[in-house]
C-alpha cells in the first residue's frame, strides 16, 4: 500500500512539474519541448551523435550498471569492468560517475536515436533493482560508509551529483517516470545525510562536490518540492563565492569546482527568479567569458586545472589548458542566462563554444574524448579511450555531442528565435506549424528556413544576426530581398531580425551570411594570436620548424588585407575538407589552415602564433626530420594520473623543449626502464646526426641516462646508432654524429640505471631530433 500511495503521489508530482517549472519561467525564452526537433542527417552536428554512438555501443547498460550491481550484491551479467577511474570498487577511484554520465548521454541521444529508450529503460531498471537491494533509498557505486565526514572517499558527493543527473535526464529525454522515483528516493536519502552532518556539513563542502545544486535545483522545478529547493541552496556557499561575484568581485578556485557550483547558481536563478544569484551568475559569466577575457579564442578555460585570473592566460596555451569538462558547464551556464535574458552576447559565445571547444573534444574518427586541449605551437588533441581512460572528460564528452543538437531554437508566447545554423526541423505542433532549416553550415554560411502550415499562422521570427558576418549579407523573403546588401534595412551584427507576418505555408527566408576573418589576441599580449573565420577557430595544419613564431606580410588589424591574405583552397577539396584556407608568410613559406574542430587524432597543429623573429636556436642547427612525424612507444595508451596520460609519445617531436613549457611537453611513458620509442621519417632519408633532450626536470637533476639508439630502414633489422648502456656522464644534450646513414626508422631505447629509483627511474623525453646531410 505505501509502494502505491509512493507512486501514485510521484506521478501526480510529475504532471504538476511541467506547469511548476513553466509559471516560474514563463517570461523567458525556452526550448522547444523535447522531440520537437529533428536534425537533418550529414550536418557535423549530426554525424557527432553518430561517432559518438560507437563509443556507447562498445560501453552497453550491464557494463554500465556493474558497479552497481557489485555494491548491492546482484548479479553482473558477466559484464566487462570499464577502465581507468571507472574500475568498480576496489580498484577504481571513481565508480559511479562515468556510468553515470552514460545514463544522461543515452537518455539525451534517445530524442534523436530511439533505439537507444529501451537502453534507457534497461538501465534504470536496474538501478531500480540495486536501489532495491540496497535498502530502498540508497543508491551508489561504493559503500555508504564512504559518505562519512571522515571518509569522503574518492569525492562521492560529485559522483552522486552525476547519478541524480543521470536519473532525471532518463525522466526527461525519455520519459521514464521510474526514474524520477529512484530520484526522489535518493533525494530523501541526501536530505537525511545532509540533516546528519550537522555542523560537520561546512566540513564535508570542502571537498569537491560537483552540482549537488544543480541536481536538487533540477528535482525542484520537476516536482515543486520545497524541501528539494531548500538543499540546493544548502549546498551553495553565499559568504565565499555567490556574494563576491555579486558585488562585482573575482574568485578563482580548481576552474571545473567553481563552474559546476556556478552551474547551480544560474539554475536556481533560471527557476526562482532570484536576484542574487542571477547577478552572481551573470557577473562570473563577465568575469570569464566577457570583459574579464579568461576563455581562449575557442571558448574554453582552464590552465592545469585551475581557474585563471582575468586577463592571464597569455603563455598557458601549451600547458594543460582548457579542460573539457568546463566548456562544458560554461555550455550550461550560458543557456541559462541567454534562456533568463535573451541576451546575444550569450548565444555569440555559446556558439564559438559550441564550434571549438564542444565539438573540438570528439575525435571524429573514433569518438573518443579529450580531457585537456592544447592550442599551442606543434599541439596533439589527446583523444582517450574509454577502455583506459574514463576520465571526467569522458563522461561529460559522451553527452557532449546530444547537448550540441540543443539551443538550435527558443520560444516564448507567439515568438520563435532561430539562433544556431543547423539544418533541422522545428515542430510547433499546436501552431500546427513547423520550420525547416536547410544549410551546409559551416562549410557554406548561407541556408533558407521554409515555413509548412496547414493553415496561416500569426507569429513573430527572429534570425540571429551574427556578430561575425562580413559585407554583403543579406537576408530575402520570397526571393525578395528585406535586409543588408540590396536593402533600405539594414542588418545589425550581434542582434536579431525580425520578421512579423501571418506565414504561409511555403513561405521561404534565404540568409546569407558571409564569413569575416579576424585575428583574436591574448588579452594580455597582443602579439599571440589565433585566427577566427566566423566562429571557427583555423588553426595551422602540421608541426612548424618555427615553433609557432611567425612574421607576417601584411597588418593582422587591417581587415581587407586579412581578408585578401587568407584564401580558401578550393571549394571542391579533394578530401573533404572544404575549409581548409592557406596564407603565405612573410618569407613566402606555405600555411594551411583548418577549423580545431576537424582536426583529429595524432595531428599536428599550431593554434595561437607568436608575431615576430623567433629567438635563435640554442645548438641546434638545420631541419629537423623527426619534427612532428608519426610515432610508436612500448605505452602506446598510456594510464595512471591524467596528467601522465597527456605526456604521449607525440610530445617528443612536437619542437617544445626546454622552456617554461617543459613540463607539459615530454614524453613521459608508464613504468621504468626500459622503454623504447620509435620514429617514423615517413621515407628514407640520409642522416647526419641524431639528438636528444631530457625533460627540464631530469636536466636539472643531473640525471645521467643510459640508453641505445638504433635505425632501420624497414622496422625488422636494426642498425646501432649508439650505445650508451654503461652510461655515468650527464648531458645537457646527447648528442651523435654518423657517416651519413640511410634510415627511415629511429629508435631510442632508455635503459635501467642502478643508481636511479621510483621517478627518476621513469624516462621523461622532451625532444628527439634527427638531422640530415646539409
Amino acid at each position: 500500500m505505501l509502494k502505491f500511495c509512493v507512486i501514485v503521489s510521484l506521478a501526480i508530482l510529475a504532471i504538476c512539474s511541467v506547469a511548476s517549472e513553466f509559471s516560474l519561467a514563463q517570461d523567458h525564452w525556452q526550448e522547444p519541448p523535447m522531440g520537437s526537433v529533428r536534425l537533418t542527417p550529414s550536418s557535423p552536428i549530426a554525424e557527432g551523435l553518430s561517432v559518438n554512438r560507437k563509443v556507447l555501443n562498445a560501453i552497453g547498460v550491464d557494463r554500465a550498471l556493474l558497479a552497481f550491481r557489485i555494491q548491492a550484491g546482484l548479479p553482473t551479467q558477466g559484464a566487462k569492468p570499464l577502465g581507468g577511474w571507472a574500475s568498480p570498487e576496489p580498484h577504481g577511484p571513481f565508480p559511479g560517475f562515468f556510468e553515470s554520465h552514460f545514463l544522461s548521454a543515452i537518455s539525451m541521444q534517445s530524442v534523436h536515436d530511439p533505439e537507444l529508450v529501451p537502453w534507457v529503460h534497461q538501465m534504470v531498471a536496474g538501478l531500480a533493482e540495486c536501489q532495491r537491494a540496497l535498502g530502498g533509498s540508497y543508491l551508489f557505486a561504493s559503500p555508504e560508509e564512504e559518505f562519512k565526514t571522515d571518509r569522503l572517499d574518492g569525492v562521492v558527493w560529485y559522483r552522486m551529483h552525476k547519478l541524480l543527473e543521470g536519473l532525471i535526464a532518463a525522466h526527461q529525454y525519455a520519459k521514464s517516470d521510474q526514474a524520477l522515483e529512484i530520484a526522489v528516493r535518493l533525494g530523501e536519502w541526501i536530505e537525511h545525510q545532509v540533516e546528519h552532518y550537522g555542523e560537520d556539513f561546512a566540513k564535508v563542502k570542502k571537498i569537491e562536490y560537483g552540482g549537488m545544486t544543480e541536481a536538487f535545483a533540477n528535482l525542484y522545478g520537476i516536482t515543486g518540492r520545497e524541501s528539494f529547493r531548500q538543499i540546493a541552496l544548502m549546498w551553495e556557499e553565499p559568504d565565499r563565492i555567490l556574494k563576491p561575484f555579486a558585488e562585482g568581485r573575482d574568485f578563482n578556485e580548481h576552474a571545473n569546482t567553481l563552474v559546476a557550483k556556478m552551474v547551480g547558481a544560474a539554475r536556481i536563478a533560471e527557476l526562482t527568479g532570484s536576484e542574487l544569484h542571477l547577478k552572481a551568475s551573470e557577473n562570473f559569466w563577465e568575469n570569464v567569458c566577457g570583459a574579464g577575457a579568461k576563455t581562449y579564442a575557442t571558448g574554453g578555460t582552464s590552465v592545469h586545472e585551475g581557474m585563471p585570473a582575468m586577463r592571464r592566460i597569455a603563455n598557458t596555451a601549451l600547458r594543460m589548458p582548457q579542460e573539457s569538462c568546463v566548456s562544458y558547464n560554461l555550455m550550461k551556464i550560458t543557456a541559462s542566462l541567454y534562456r533568463i535574458t535573451g541576451q546575444t552576447k550569450y548565444i555569440e559565445y555559446y556558439e564559438r563554444l559550441l564550434w571549438n571547444a564542444i565539438l573540438g573534444s570528439q575525435d571524429p574518427k573514433t569518438g573518443y574524448k579529450t580531457y585537456y586541449q592544447p592550442l599551442g605551437s606543434n599541439s596533439v588533441k589527446d583523444f582517450r579511450s574509454n577502455e583506459v581512460g574514463c576520465y571526467c572528460c569522458n563522461g561529460t564528452g559522451l553527452e557532449n555531442p546530444s547537448r550540441s543538437a540543443q539551443m538550435i531554437y527558443t520560444a516564448k508566447s507567439d515568438h520563435v528565435r532561430v539562433q544556431l545554423f543547423v539544418p533541422s526541423e522545428l515542430r510547433l505542433e499546436p501552431w500546427g506549424t513547423s520550420i525547416v532549416q536547410t544549410t551546409e553550415f559551416p562549410a557554406k554560411p548561407h541556408g533558407q528556413l521554409v515555413i509548412e502550415c496547414k493553415e496561416p499562422r500569426s507569429f513573430a521570427l527572429s534570425l540571429r544576426v551574427p556578430s561575425w558576418i562580413a559585407q554583403g549579407a543579406s537576408l530575402k523573403l520570397n526571393g525578395e530581398v528585406i535586409a543588408g546588401r540590396g536593402a533600405q534595412t539594414k542588418l545589425v551584427p550581434g542582434d536579431f531580425f525580425t520578421i512579423d507576418r501571418k506565414w504561409q505555408d511555403q513561405d521561404r527566408i534565404e540568409y546569407q551570411y558571409p564569413y569575416r576573418t579576424q585575428v583574436v589576441s591574448m588579452p594580455d599580449d597582443e602579439n599571440q594570436i589565433a585566427w577566427l573565420l566566423g566562429p571557427l577557430v583555423m588553426v595551422g595544419l602540421g608541426a612548424n620548424q618555427t615553433q609557432g613564431w611567425i612574421q607576417l606580410p601584411i597588418d593582422p588589424k587591417d581587415p581587407q588585407a586579412l581578408e585578401s591574405w587568407f584564401k580558401p583552397v578550393s571549394e571542391h577539396s579533394a578530401d573533404g575538407h572544404l575549409l581548409d584556407f592557406e596564407a603565405l608568410d612573410r618569407n613566402g613559406a606555405s600555411l594551411l589552415f583548418r577549423p580545431y574542430y576537424q582536426i583529429a587524432s595524432n595531428e599536428f597543429f599550431t593554434g595561437y602564433w607568436q608575431l615576430g623573429n623567433r629567438p635563435g636556436p640554442s645548438g641546434f642547427v638545420g631541419r629537423n626530420l623527426a619534427l612532428g612525424k608519426p610515432t610508436e612507444c612500448s605505452t602506446p595508451e598510456p594510464v595512471g594520473s591524467n596528467l601522465e596520460a597527456f605526456m604521449r609519445s607525440a610530445k617528443a617531436v612536437d619542437g617544445n623543449y626546454g622552456g617554461p613549457d617543459d613540463w607539459y611537453v615530454k614524453w613521459f611513458p608508464n613504468g621504468l626502464s626500459p622503454q623504447w620509442i620509435i620514429v617514423d621519417l615517413e621515407k628514407v632519408e640520409s642522416i647526419s646526426k641524431v639528438q636528444w633532450v631530457a625533460a627540464r626536470e631530469d636536466l636539472d637533476a643531473k640525471i645521467a641516462y643510459r640508453y641505445r639508439i638504433e635505425s632501420s630502414l624497414d622496422k625488422s633489422k636494426w642498425e646501432s646508432v649508439a650505445d650508451a648502456s654503461e652510461n655515468r656522464d650527464f648531458r645537457e644534450v646527447y648528442e651523435h654524429p654518423m657517416a651519413a646513414r640511410r634510415a627511415r626508422y629511429i629508435k631510442l631505447t632508455t635503459l635501467p640505471h642502478p643508481d636511479l629509483k621510483d621517478h627518476q627511474a621513469r624516462p621523461k623525453i622532451a625532444e628527439i631530433m634527427v638531422f640530415g646531410e646539409e
